[in-house]
C-alpha cells in the first residue's frame, strides 16, 4: 500500500470515529446557542460518548462562554444546553447512515481537517519518501544506461559536433549578416541554437527512460528542421516574413491574454500597448496580404498565396517522409484516445499496463529521430556559407547521425532479446510449477 493510501486511512480512522463525529455533532448544537466549545470540553465529550453511548452527557460551561452568547445566568445557559442537547440519538443515525446529505457542513469541516493534518503527516515522511523514490530511479537508470549507454554517448557526441559548429559559424558569420539585412542567417542560426536545445533536452529524456516524451520533443525538432530548410529554399524575402511574424502571434497571444487575465488573477495590458500591437498587425497585412495573419502565413507567397499547412512545407523540402513518425509524435502532444493507449514505453507498443513513469523501452526512435533533424538543421545553416571545412563538417554529421541510429537499434535488439528470454524463463517456471 502506497504511503498516501496508508496515512489517509490512518486519518480517517483518526478523526471519523464515532465518538469524534459525536462530538461535532454537539458542538454543533452548542454553537447554535452561541456557545464555541474548546478543544478540552470536546474531549471531555468524546469520552463520555466512548464510554457510554446514550448515556447522560456532564457539559462544563464556563462563565465566560454562557455570559458571551448572551445568557443572563448560568441556570438560563443550562436550561437552553439540555433543552438543546435532548434527543441526539437520531442526529448520530442520520450522520452514520448519510453522512453527506445528513450534514454537509459538518462532513466539509471534517474533510478539510482530515486533508491538513493528513498533508502534515506526509510531509513530515516525505524526505524518507523521496530517498527511496530517488534510489530506485537511480537504480533503473543506471539498468537503462547498461543497455542504451553506447547509443546515447553516441548522440550526445552527435550533439557536441553540431553545438561546436554552429557556434563557430555564428562567431564567424554575425558581424557581416548584422550589416547587411541578411535575414536568413538570423533565422537558421537562431533555429540552429533552439534545435540544439531541443536534442539536448531529448537526451536527457532518454537517459530518464521517457520515450514518448522524448519523441514530442523531437517533433519540434522536426518542425525547425523543415523551416530552416524552406527559409534556405526561398531566400531572403521569406526570411524576413518568417522574423516578422512574431508580430503577429505576439497580437493573438495578447488577445487571447486580454480575455483571460482577470480569471486568471492578473492585470490587463494597457490600451495602449495593444493599440500598437494591432497597428503592426494591420500593416504586415497590408504590405503580405491577408493570408499572412494565418498560422503559416509567413510561407502563403511561396504557395501562390494560399494558407498553407505544415504539412505543405514538409512535401516541398522532400521531408514529408518523416510525417508517420510525427503523426505518431502527436498523439503524446494531444489529448486524443491514441495517446491514452499506445506508448513507446511499452514492449508491444499498446498493452494493458498503465505506464505512468519511466521505462527502459521505445528509446531508439526518438534517439535516431533526432540525430537525423539535428544533422539537417545544422547541415542546411553550414551549406549556406560553403567551403571545404564546412562540407566535411556537414558529411561528418550526416555519416554520425547514421551511427547513433544502428546504435540505438542495437541496443533496441539487444533490449528485445533481452525481454524474450524473460518471457520464457516466465513460461517455463510456471510450467514447472504446474506439473
Amino acid at each position: 500500500m502506497n504511503t498516501l493510501q496508508r496515512e489517509f486511512e490512518k486519518q480517517y480512522q483518526k478523526h471519523l470515529k464515532p465518538e469524534k463525529i459525536g462530538a461535532l455533532v454537539i458542538a454543533k448544537r452548542c454553537s447554535g446557542l452561541g456557545i464555541n466549545l474548546n478543544k478540552s470540553q470536546l474531549e471531555s465529550i468524546e469520552r463520555q460518548i466512548k464510554d457510554s453511548i446514550g448515556g447522560h452527557l456532564l457539559l462544563d460551561v464556563s462563565d465566560e462562554q454562557w455570559s458571551s452568547a448572551g445568557f443572563a445566568s448560568e441556570a438560563e445557559a443550562a436550561e437552553a444546553l439540555n433543552l438543546a442537547l435532548q434527543d441526539l440519538e437520531p442526529d448520530f443515525e442520520r450522520f452514520a447512515s448519510n453522512l453527506e446529505h445528513s450534514f454537509p457542513d459538518l462532513l466539509t469541516e471534517t474533510t478539510e481537517h482530515l486533508a491538513l493534518s493528513t498533508l502534515k503527516t506526509l510531509k513530515r515522511s516525505a524526505r524518507r519518501m523521496l530517498r527511496d523514490r530517488r534510489g530506485f530511479l537511480a537504480a533503473f537508470e543506471a539498468n537503462l544506461y547498461y543497455i542504451w549507454g553506447n547509443a546515447l554517448d553516441a548522440l550526445e557526441i552527435h550533439l557536441a559536433i553540431a553545438l561546436e559548429a554552429g557556434e563557430i559559424f555564428n562567431r564567424e558569420f554575425r558581424p557581416v549578416a548584422a550589416t547587411s539585412s541578411d535575414f536568413v542567417f538570423e533565422v537558421l542560426t537562431r533555429s540552429h541554437a533552439r534545435s540544439c536545445q531541443i536534442a539536448s533536452e531529448v537526451l536527457s529524456l532518454l537517459r530518464a527512460g521517457h520515450a514518448d516524451g522524448a519523441m514530442t520533443r523531437w517533433r519540434s525538432l522536426h518542425e525547425l528542421s523543415v523551416v530552416c530548410s524552406f527559409v534556405s529554399k526561398h531566400g531572403n524575402e521569406v526570411a524576413e516574413r518568417y522574423l516578422l511574424h512574431q508580430d503577429i502571434e505576439s497580437c493573438k497571444a495578447a488577445a487571447q491574454y486580454q480575455t483571460y487575465c482577470t480569471r486568471i488573477g492578473y492585470r490587463p495590458f494597457p490600451a495602449e500597448e495593444i493599440a500598437v500591437l494591432e497597428e503592426k498587425r494591420v500593416m504586415l497585412i497590408k504590405r503580405f496580404g491577408k493570408t499572412y495573419a494565418t498560422e503559416y502565413g509567413w510561407a502563403a507567397e511561396a504557395f501562390g498565396s494560399r494558407d498553407p499547412r505544415l504539412s505543405d512545407i514538409e512535401k516541398s523540402v522532400e521531408l514529408d517522409h518523416l510525417r508517420p513518425y510525427y503523426r505518431m509524435a502527436s498523439h503524446k502532444v494531444h489529448a486524443n484516445p491514441k495517446g491514452v493507449f499506445f506508448s513507446l514505453g511499452l514492449f508491444d507498443g499498446i498493452g494493458n499496463i498503465l505506464l505512468a513513469g519511466p521505462s527502459n523501452a521505445g528509446l531508439a526512435d526518438p534517439g535516431h529521430l533526432t540525430a537525423i533533424s539535428l544533422a539537417q538543421v545544422t547541415t542546411t545553416l553550414l551549406i549556406t556559407r560553403p567551403n571545404l571545412d564546412r562540407l566535411v563538417m556537414s558529411n561528418i554529421l550526416l555519416k554520425m547521425s547514421d551511427e547513433v541510429g544502428k546504435k540505438f537499434w542495437a541496443a533496441d535488439r539487444k533490449l528485445d532479446q533481452q525481454e524474450r528470454r524473460t518471457k520464457r524463463s516466465t513460461r517455463t517456471r510456471r510450467k514447472h510449477h504446474a506439473c
